[in-house]
């Protein structure tokens, strides 16, 4: 194969096509995301020598074809689509995605081909190729072999122009139901199963945590030993109460394992098929409050990690990306805020309060994603394209680590080592002085929640991060607050602000803009949600409950 010049190929298709699947395969290149050029439409390029694949978020909505005009009107002359549909339900896909691509020059990739692998399915796909004029390749994305990246780097150079017309080969092959097609059941056992990957790592990594956590503290009691012999800042700044030394291990202690639970837990959801049959299970719930079934998992995954979770954001509808990024700072209590909030109940006497912080939490994330979401998502004639597409899988150890690996690599390399750079920053600003500076300039703010003054370092010290609440597990501040007063600061802490992180992470995902305007707006909805929550004592006494 020659690569004498260059070749970009725009990517169209239904979300859970195997788009993604089908490029990291032909290129063996994980992504590179950014914004298509004059829009906030997010794109993913692969790149391989000569060959840019720009592979655009799935279509979810009926709606979301207008991203993909945004896309198709953003590529340059010599560019060419590449349509990926699947096998199963050819027909469908192409009466959809034909009078998008009308006179563009392309190619069809049909997955999910070991569904249908046939003679008589292969002369029908034949017979529309001949239709078409369009070169149309069966694959499966999941084993594609060296000749059939072969044959489809071949008709990608010698691509042909699409037509409106629309041909029916008559190959139609569904998944069989399960339970979780079931009009009430399904949904419920579908939040169970969702659900499911949070509760399992969270549990999982606080074993693991509770057995090495002793470890790295004897481990690290003769170095801090020696550095609290140094003079100051040094000593603060490294082992002080926030001290690089003395807090940054311990963040990869607490976190990692949550990650890697959830990621390897999430790889086999995806690779059986589990995750989309469990997010159309779902999806007719919270379309209603703007929302894909899809775009839930991935509000979920933040219990793991903010950042991954906002990373999966890039192949959201077009029309929720921005609803989903939103609930996930507001509502996913990442590994650091979970097992703070926790701590912080432990400590009050009271982890029953567990149960009550998550419901507040929840129903409160649901509201202000319903507040913040865009109103076409929600409309009835603004159908799912993607129903009862789903087949389960067979999954290998290779697939498993392939979907698992990515989020375990993303918090490794971006995340991990922003959060080592925080606990440097508020080891000085605490050496400084700053934190606690405004905590008493604001003191008095918190009488307006029915908190105590001092309860303003922990609030502004969990916003900046998460684990920054265990300041109220602090026993002369816990021991003195209520129940209700308990969960008001713990509440108040965890949402008021995203974490650095996560603010970071949005920035180089969506914009500056975007991300203003989420804390702007996510600030807020926390302040009216803390007031009530606040003084709910008193509104149930004046309701007579």
């Amino acid at each position: 194969m020659t690569y004498n010049e260059y070749f970009q190929f725009a990517v169209i298709g239904k979300e859970g096509v195997g788009k993604s699947q089908l490029i990291s395969s032909l290129t063996g290149k994980y992504a590179e995301s950014s914004n298509l050029k004059g829009s906030t439409v997010s794109r993913e390029s692969y790149n391989k020598d000569e060959y840019t694949f720009i592979d655009t978020p799935g279509i979810v909505f009926d709606s979301d074809s207008e991203t993909t005009k945004i896309a198709i009107s953003s590529m340059q002359g010599n560019d060419t689509i590449l349509l990926v549909a699947r096998a199963t339900n050819i027909d469908d896909d192409l009466e959809y995605f034909l009078p998008l691509i009308k006179n563009k020059k392309g190619v069809i990739i049909a997955t999910n081909w070991d569904r249908v692998n046939s003679k008589n399915a292969a002369t029908k796909l034949e017979n529309l190729e001949q239709d078409l004029k369009v070169p149309i390749i069966p694959v499966d994305a999941r084993r594609i072999t060296e000749s059939q990246k072969s044959k489809i780097f071949d008709a990608l150079e010698n691509p042909r122009t699409f037509s409106n017309k629309t041909f029916h080969t008559g190959i139609s092959i569904k998944p069989k139901p399960t339970v979780l097609e079931k009009e009430h059941m399904g949904i419920l056992i579908g939040l169970a199963l969702l659900l499911s990957p949070s509760i399992l790592s969270v549990i999982g990594a606080n074993y693991f945590a509770d057995f090495v956590h002793p470890i790295i503290s004897n481990l690290l009691t003769v170095p801090i030993e020696y550095l609290n012999t140094l003079p100051s800042p040094l000593r603060d700044i490294l082992a002080g109460d926030y001290g690089f030394v003395s807090m940054g291990p311990f963040l990869f202690v607490w976190a990692a394992p949550v990650v890697v639970i959830y990621a390897v837990l999430l790889g086999i959801y995806k690779a059986t098929g589990l995750l989309d049959r469990t997010s159309l299970a779902i999806h007719p719930l919270v379309k209603r409050i703007g929302v894909s079934g899809r775009d839930v998992t991935r509000i979920v995954m933040g219990f793991g990690c903010n950042v991954p979770a906002v990373i999966s954001s890039r192949s959201c509808s077009s029309c929720s990306r921005g609803s989903t990024v939103s609930a996930i700072s507001f509502g996913s209590a990442c590994s650091y805020q979970f097992g703070s909030s926790i701590a912080v109940f432990a400590a009050a006497g009271m982890p029953w309060l567990v149960t009550p912080f998550l419901l507040y939490l929840t129903g409160t994330t649901i509201l202000y994603t319903r507040l913040v979401s865009r109103k076409e998502n929600r409309l009835k004639l603004n159908m799912p394209v993607i129903e009862g597409q789903v087949f389960f899988e067979r999954p290998s150890f290779s697939s498993i680590w392939r979907e698992s690996k990515s989020n375990i690599s993303q918090f490794f390399k971006m995340a991990l080592p922003i959060f080592f750079a925080i606990t440097f920053v508020a080891s000085i600003i605490d050496w400084i002085g700053i934190i606690d500076y405004f905590a008493n300039e604001i003191g008095f703010l918190m009488q307006f929640f029915n908190l105590p003054e001092d309860s303003a370092l922990a609030i502004i010290f969990g916003s900046i991060r998460k684990d920054g609440l265990l300041l109220l597990a602090e026993p002369s501040l816990v021991n003195s607050l209520s129940a209700i007063q308990i969960l008001t600061a713990v509440y108040l802490a965890g949402t008021l602000l995203p974490c650095i992180v996560t603010f970071l992470t949005v920035i180089r995902e969506m914009s500056w803009i975007f991300a203003l305007k989420m804390i702007g707006k996510q600030v807020v909805a926390v302040t009216a949600f803390t007031l009530l929550l606040a003084h709910s004592d008193k509104i149930l006494k004046l309701g007579g409950i």
